[in-house]
C-alpha cells in the first residue's frame, strides 16, 4: 500500500510539474504577442496565471478587460511656467496575443473565456474560432460583452459554435450587431445540438430576429434566450414564441391521447381479468413485480451527452422590449402577444422563468397574465 501510495504521489507531483511548465510557457508566449502587436498584457490575466504556478492547478478561467487607467496629475506650478504636459499615449489591451498564445500550446483544459470591454475585429474571432474547433477542446462558456462585434465577424466565429460539442453558454451582451448580425447567428445555429443558454441582451434586434430565434427554441438544444433590452415589439415577442406554443399544444394533445389509451387499456385489462375469474385490480405483489420491470437505473448526464434537443425551453427573458401600445392597432396587436404567452405559461411543463417586465403592456394584459399563472398553479407544472 506504501509502494501505490509513493507512486501515486511522484505522478500528481509530475502533473503538477507539467502544468506549471505550460503555464509558464503560455505567459511568455502572451508577453511575446503583446509585444508584436504593440499590446499591453492584461494585468487580471497575467496575475490569474502566476497564481497557479503556487497551487499547479490548470488554467480553467479567462477574463480578458482592459487594464484600470492611472490619472496623470500635472506637475506643481507647470502651468505658471506655461509648460503643458500632455498625457503619454494609453497602449491598449488586445485579444488576439492571448488567443495566439492559448493556440500555439493548445491549452485543453480552459473551460471558460470571457472578454469585456475590449474590441473584437474579424482576426480575433477567427482566431478564438480556431481554438473552439480544436479537438482538444473542453470549452462550456464564451461570454463577449460590448466588443464591438460586427455581422461579419460575428459569422466567422459562430461557425464554429456547433462544432464544439462542450460549448453550452453564448454570452453576446452588448453588442449591437443588428438584426444583420442575429441573422447570421441564427443561420449558424441552425444544427445545434449543444448550446442550451444564448444571451443577447441590448444588441440592438428587431422584431425580424423573432422568427429565426423562435425556430432555434423548437428544433435545437436551446433552453435558456435572454433577449432584454432589444426592440422586438409585439410581432417579434410573438414570432419568438409562435413555433413554441404549437409545438406545446401538440405536445398536450398527444399526452391526452396517450393517457386516453392507458385507461382503455386497463378497462380491457381488467374485463379480461374477471372474465378469468381473477380480481379486477392487480394485487400488491403483482404491482411490485411489474414495478421491478419498469425500473432503469439513470445515466449521469457528462459533457460527451449531448443535452435534450428541442423543444425544451425553461427561461425566456424579454425585459422592456417595446411590447406596448405604441404602434398601429397597438391594443389589439398587444393582446395577441400577451394571449400567446398566458397560453405558453399554461400549457408548457418545462418553462421556468418568463420575464417580461418594462413592457407597458396595461391593466387589462396584466390580468391575463394574472390567469394565466393561476391556472398554471391549479396545474401543478
Amino acid at each position: 500500500m506504501a509502494k501505490g501510495k509513493k507512486k501515486s504521489k511522484k505522478k500528481d507531483a509530475a502533473l503538477i510539474e507539467l502544468n506549471v511548465q505550460l503555464l509558464k510557457r503560455l505567459l511568455r508566449l502572451y508577453e511575446q504577442y503583446c509585444t508584436e502587436q504593440s499590446s499591453i498584457p492584461s494585468v487580471e490575466v497575467t496575475k490569474t496565471i502566476r497564481a497557479l504556478f503556487e497551487e499547479g492547478d490548470s488554467l480553467s478561467k479567462v477574463f480578458l478587460r482592459p487594464n484600470p487607467t492611472k490619472i496623470v496629475k500635472p506637475a506643481e506650478g507647470a502651468d505658471q511656467i506655461g509648460l503643458t504636459t500632455e498625457p503619454p499615449p494609453i497602449i491598449q489591451t488586445y485579444v488576439r496575443p492571448f488567443l495566439r498564445a492559448l493556440l500555439t500550446c493548445r491549452l485543453s483544459a480552459l473551460k471558460e473565456f470571457s472578454v469585456w470591454n475590449i474590441c473584437m475585429d474579424l482576426l480575433d474571432c477567427i482566431e478564438l474560432g480556431n481554438y473552439i474547433k480544436l479537438e482538444t477542446t473542453v470549452l462550456q462558456t464564451v461570454s463577449l460583452y460590448d466588443c464591438l462585434l460586427q455581422p461579419d465577424p460575428l459569422y466567422r466565429l459562430s461557425a464554429s459554435f456547433n462544432i464544439c460539442r462542450t460549448l453550452r453558454i453564448v454570452n453576446l451582451d452588448f453588442n449591437e450587431f443588428g438584426d444583420e448580425g442575429c441573422l447570421l447567428l441564427c443561420n449558424n445555429l441552425v444544427g445545434n445540438q449543444c448550446i442550451t443558454r444564448l444571451s443577447l441582451t441590448y444588441c440592438d434586434l428587431g422584431p425580424v430576429c423573432g422568427a429565426p430565434l423562435g425556430r432555434l427554441l423548437v428544433q435545437t438544444a436551446l433552453a435558456e434566450i435572454y433577449l432584454d433590452g432589444n426592440h422586438f415589439g409585439c410581432e417579434g415577442a410573438y414570432d419568438l414564441i409562435k413555433l413554441l406554443l404549437i409545438d406545446c399544444e401538440k405536445y398536450n394533445i398527444d399526452k391526452e391521447e396517450k393517457l386516453r389509451a392507458d385507461m382503455e387499456s386497463k378497462i380491457q385489462e381488467a374485463a379480461l381479468r374477471v372474465q378469468q375469474g381473477l380480481p379486477a385490480e392487480l394485487t400488491d405483489a403483482e404491482k411490485k413485480e411489474r414495478k421491478k420491470r419498469k425500473k432503469k437505473k439513470k445515466k449521469k448526464l457528462s459533457l460527451d451527452d449531448m443535452p435534450p434537443c428541442g423543444p425544451f425551453v425553461t427561461k425566456i427573458h424579454l425585459f422592456d422590449n417595446e411590447i406596448d401600445c405604441l404602434q398601429p392597432d397597438g391594443f389589439a396587436v398587444v393582446q395577441k402577444t400577451v394571449d400567446a404567452f398566458a397560453r405558453l405559461i399554461e400549457i408548457s411543463e418545462e418553462l421556468e422563468e418568463l420575464d417580461l417586465d418594462e413592457n407597458v403592456i396595461g391593466h387589462v394584459c396584466g390580468g391575463i397574465i394574472l390567469d394565466a399563472l393561476k391556472c398554471r398553479k391549479e396545474s401543478k407544472y
